[in-house]
């Protein structure tokens, strides 16, 4: 027997075997934000913490929120992150998406969706800025989305961004403070993160707690922001998907095991304190890349919200309609 020539077979047939499993492993493209709590819970998969060899997500930052509801309607990537209310807007668009998994939930106790004055400010209540000027980034933010909707909804108010009870400006975030002591503003809705690392210092006064405020209207925690994906590719590729999902959940979680050294590492990017971060994550926000037990019912209410403001046509009859058959559930 020619042992030189059986140890070569064997060589490459292994060699063929490792071959075909790399070629096996599917690549999934995840359009993100430069954004502390987004990259956080992606920091396990880019840093090779958590793994899966069937399938590859790789992690593209695009640059603004513009510039990701662009890549959204062109289909740039495999999964992208977008705002409960957007959903049934980009089906009514003609673009087959269905959800994955939750990226962001408003923590109950926590002030991601406040509104806020100076601590000397004459405003005690959101009723106090009748009339009054209220500063965000964007009218269309999710954050600024739920602000509007429990002023409509629960303080029986006009929130309309035009023509309503309070006059509502866009302006960079930086500029809020200095808008603020000018008195070209009267109180401020910040976004995400700078909910909390802004006000932490007592600089401002939260006079409507827009999370808790919702959890009562809805009966849950208000789920923001959704991971999306295309439908067609997704039933192409549904092991893929499941293994994605699957892949970030357990990035989420290794976020909340290991709190010190994810935060340690993402927070200097963002110029703020690995405290500050870990401080909100916790205590602001829950990230789980997971639908929660009562996700789906607070999504239809909150559809209902929008369609009652003329921010969409009709409401889906099921939050099924949007949500894929193999979501990743906690």
């Amino acid at each position: 027997m020619n042992m030189p020539i059986i140890k070569s077979a064997i060589t490459g047939l292994a060699f063929a075997f490792g071959l075909n499993a790399a070629l096996a492993a599917e690549t999934i493209t995840y359009g993100s934000l430069p954004d502390p709590g987004y990259d956080a819970v992606v920091w396990a998969i880019e840093n090779g913490k958590v793994s899966d060899p069937n399938v590859t997500i790789k992690v593209e930052r695009v640059s603004s929120i513009p510039a990701l509801m662009q890549a959204a309607m062109t289909q740039q990537f495999n999964l992208m992150p977008n705002g409960v209310l957007s959903l049934p807007q980009m089906r009514e668009s003609g673009l087959p998406i269905k959800v994955l998994s939750t990226l962001l939930r408003y923590h109950p106790e926590g002030h991601s969706a406040d509104v806020w004055v100076m601590p000397n400010s004459p405003y005690k209540t959101i009723q106090d800025l009748k009339g009054k000027t209220i500063a965000v980034v964007s009218g269309e933010a999710q954050n600024v989305i739920s602000v509007r909707w429990v002023i409509s909804e629960y303080f029986g108010m006009n929130a309309d961004l035009v023509g309503g009870d309070f006059r509502w400006v866009e302006m960079p975030q930086a500029q809020f403070e200095a808008a603020l002591q000018a008195g070209r503003v009267d109180a401020v809705s910040f976004s995400n993160v700078p909910s909390y690392a802004a006000t932490k210092d007592g600089k401002y006064r939260s006079v409507l707690h827009g999370s808790k405020e919702l959890e009562k209207m809805y009966g849950g925690p208000m789920p923001s922001l959704f991971l999306f994906g295309y439908e067609g590719d997704m039933n192409k590729r549904p092991d893929a998907y499941v293994a994605a999902g699957k892949l970030l959940k357990a990035s989420a979680e290794y976020v909340l095991k290991n709190p010190d050294e994810v935060f340690a590492a993402v927070a200097p990017k963002y110029k703020i304190s690995k405290d500050d971060l870990q401080t909100w994550f916790l205590t602001y926000a829950q990230m789980p890349l997971s639908l929660g037990p009562t996700d789906k019912q607070v999504m239809m209410k909150a559809w209902q919200s929008g369609a009652k403001m003329g921010m969409l046509k009709k409401v889906p009859a099921s939050a099924d309609e949007l949500i894929w058959p193999k979501a990743i559930a906690q």
